[in-house]
């Protein structure tokens, strides 16, 4: 089954980007999460039930998306984006944006970054900010029907194609979604940039695949690129 809807036009209603912290921390070098540092309960609880946190080797989380998967098997969305820029300018700025305020709104909360091959960590308030790159694992905190209902989800980042400006992210193995959401940058032939954004899903749950998952991903994913929009427009390139 397929899902597919086209987003055009000009910048949309800026979003405000909420901190969390107010005291800093720092990205760290250091074998194990520090929990405490971590704003989001749910955040917590699920690196926790997990036994993320005891971990010393990261390499061990694992993306839910192997070459050898039938695409056949999941379900697919699609949504097509349009900026005012040149392709160039949004490629950069995607790659190069501050995780910390891609990953803040109002459906969703960042609440930690690992990269798996340098083993450091990014916490909410962390001065050091890495640019996009594989082998990262971001763990959000999602607010469903305006913060009632919160879930916990983690992806990791698989590919990045800078030849055909593609980026390719996959949900780890714990998540209750398995899948990958491929992000495709190109110009569309009057010096805008066209992003296509496509998901593969499946889960357990043949409702939340066909009701709940469709709604709430273009809600999520909608605000997202709202982000990217405000970090572009604001970087006056």
């Amino acid at each position: 089954m397929i899902f597919k809807r086209i987003k055009s036009g000009g910048l949309i209603t800026i979003l405000a980007i909420i901190q969390l912290l107010s005291l800093p921390s720092f990205a760290q070098d250091l074998s194990t999460i520090d929990i405490q540092k971590i704003p989001s309960g749910k955040v917590r609880e699920y690196i926790v039930s997990r036994s993320y946190d005891q971990l010393n080797d990261f390499s061990s989380i694992q993306a839910s998306w192997k070459e050898d998967i039938d695409k056949q098997d999941f379900y697919v969305i699609e949504e097509t984006f349009r900026l005012k820029r040149k392709l160039s300018t949004v490629w950069e700025s995607y790659r190069h944006a501050d995780p910390i305020k891609m990953w803040n709104g109002r459906s969703f909360r960042f609440g930690l970054l690992i990269c798996k091959f340098s083993k450091s960590i990014i916490y909410p308030n962390s001065t050091y900010i890495p640019d996009l790159d594989t082998g990262q694992i971001y763990f959000l905190n999602l607010r469903l029907m305006r913060g009632l209902v919160k879930v916990p989800v983690a992806f990791e980042i698989t590919k990045i194609d800078t030849t055909n400006r593609t980026m390719e992210f996959s949900y780890i193995e714990s998540n209750i979604e398995s899948g990958k959401q491929i992000l495709e940058f190109s110009d569309d032939g009057t010096g805008r940039t066209r992003i296509v954004h496509k998901s593969y899903f499946k889960s357990e749950s043949w409702l939340r695949d066909n009701l709940f998952y469709p709604h709430f991903h273009y809600k999520f994913i909608e605000e997202f690129h709202r982000n990217m929009r405000k970090l572009i427009k604001k970087s006056r390139v």
